[in-house]
């Protein structure tokens, strides 16, 4: 396997049909060397711990292959 990109971010909040939402979907690549823990990557934030982040979920990958 090799990994072309490792990528964290931080919710962004917006107005959806005059409801504030909070959302982490809008990662960007980064260069930096990452830590991974059993719960969290070092440098990405989850807002909703309910369904992301934590234990089994903290990391996760695409193939590039179809």
């Amino acid at each position: 396997m090799i990994i072309i990109s490792t990528n964290i971010g931080t919710p962004k909040t917006f107005l959806w049909k005059g409801k504030e939402e909070t959302i982490e979907i809008y990662k960007k690549p980064t260069n930096e060397p990452l830590y991974l823990t059993e719960k969290d990557v070092s440098g990405d934030e989850v807002s909703n711990r309910l369904n992301h982040g934590g234990y089994y979920k903290a990391c996760y990958w695409f193939s590039a292959e179809q």
